[in-house]
């Protein structure tokens, strides 16, 4: 048995609809629900669902062409064996129409005119012999992703059919940027992260962190001195006016984003109420028993303090597509001095 599929009608004056793109191969199976086809009028774009179970048929419309409402545009069978002859394509059929309204003369004029006298087909419409054997084209892949994620990857050149070839659960998000950096990275041979760590003596950290308290009425954190060094750090080798911390620390790893705070006094340092851009991401662990922590990373910049008998260890993580290999171990040389000699933030 053999159930039709029709141009919808979108709308109520509408007497056509373009068939922008199939979604199905013909010949594949389909089950109910299904998306098979991408139909698009003035006002909206639709995906027209199977209605049975079955397999694709007899698709009888290219993708980019205007097809009467209710024209037939596709069979589904029970069995492809048992699927009724080929009919005409609807391009063809209404290409046929055309010309069997035009006047007898001009008829006449077309079937003595010399075959070498007609102009070739033009490139974009593609050859008759390609519209006969080739079918409707499938190689416009179909990918459900949120607006947001489109605007992001095509920023960055990034290609949405990496998730899809990873089998991540369609629509997209926004969310997946940062698995779609992965993917892409390695699809240039390159590897997903790189890190690199250092160890430094905290004696004159710990012995700065007391003077300054010391001298001051509130009490200022290590938190705060590692948001300023850090984001100093940052300033210093990517060259950037704005810089973005999410910061997790204490024993529930809790986050809090700091903009700027190497541009204000340690007292004055205060978590940002906005939703700024992340320059990079620290997991601060000193609070903790461990020394890594592994998992979710969402920045292209990560770094990660614990304690490690009388020094921190700094693991810098980073994307080797966002920065280079030279300016991360820069940036860990820079930070490091930073917290082996404090003073020399201040002067």
């Amino acid at each position: 048995m053999a159930h039709e599929i029709i141009m919808p009608a979108l709308g109520m004056a509408q007497e056509t609809g373009r068939l922008v793109a199939w979604l199905k191969n013909e010949g594949d199976a389909v089950k109910k629900g299904d998306p098979l086809m991408e139909v698009e009028t003035d006002k909206s774009t639709m995906e027209v669902e199977a209605q049975h179970d079955g397999f694709l048929a007899n698709v009888s419309a290219f993708e980019n062409t205007d097809v009467p409402v209710g024209e037939v545009v596709a069979l589904i069978v029970e069995n492809l064996e048992a699927a009724p002859q080929e009919k005409k394509r609807a391009s063809e059929k209404n290409n046929n129409d055309n010309e069997q309204n035009l006047p007898n003369e001009t008829s006449i004029k077309k079937e003595t005119k010399p075959a070498e006298d007609f102009p070739a087909p033009s490139a974009s419409n593609g050859s008759l012999d390609e519209q006969k054997i080739e079918g409707p084209s499938f190689t416009k892949e179909k990918i459900l992703a949120s607006p947001k994620l489109r605007s992001l990857a095509a920023a960055e050149n990034l290609n949405l059919i990496e998730l899809k070839k990873a089998g991540f659960t369609e629509p997209f998000k926004a969310a997946d940027l940062s698995s779609l950096r992965q993917l892409s990275s390695h699809q240039g041979k390159m590897p997903l992260r790189n890190n690199a760590t250092s160890l430094v003596s905290k004696s004159s950290f710990l012995i700065f962190m007391s003077e300054i308290n010391s001298a001051s009425e509130k009490n200022i954190s290590s938190e705060l001195i590692f948001a300023s060094f850090i984001s100093a750090s940052l300033r210093v080798i990517i060259n950037s006016e704005i810089i973005g911390i999410k910061y997790k620390s204490g024993e529930e790893l809790n986050s809090v984003l700091y903009q700027d705070p190497d541009k204000f006094q340690l007292e004055n340092i205060r978590p940002s109420n906005n939703d700024i851009a992340i320059t990079a991401e620290v997991c601060d662990l000193t609070a903790t028993d461990f020394i890594q922590l592994s998992g979710d990373i969402n920045s292209d910049i990560n770094f990660t303090i614990s304690d490690f008998s009388e020094q921190y260890m700094i693991t810098l993580d980073w994307q080797p597509n966002k920065i280079s290999q030279q300016n991360a171990l820069s940036l860990l040389r820079d930070l490091s001095m930073r917290i082996k000699s404090p003073l020399k933030q201040l002067l």
